[in-house]
């Protein structure tokens, strides 16, 4: 039986997220950066490519997450809350 909640995030929760989305992009654009660049023979530049990118791309993700939290707020607080679905589990509060 699938189960809906409403939530509200907190900003931690907010900038986790946003990061760890930003690091997955980061790694297909890592990818795309690799090829690119050993196409074009420059393997040093697809090395620091392979391994800058995805930390840049979490950067800019938390950024993100950052000046997009007022909003966020603001937004969740006036619809009480975002619907959302998927599996939960309770963590006792000393994890």
């Amino acid at each position: 039986m699938k189960r809906r909640f409403r939530s509200q995030l907190d900003f931690l929760s907010v900038l986790t997220i946003s990061a760890t989305l930003g690091f997955g992009a980061g790694l297909l654009g890592a990818v795309l950066v690799f090829i690119t660049a050993m196409q074009s023979g420059q393997p040093e530049q697809a090395i620091v490519g392979l391994v800058v990118t995805p930390i840049t791309s979490a950067l800019g993700g938390t950024l993100s997450g950052t000046l997009g939290f007022p909003f966020y707020y603001w937004y969740s607080n006036k619809i009480r809350g975002q619907k959302i679905s998927g599996k939960f589990a309770e963590i006792p509060d000393g994890d």
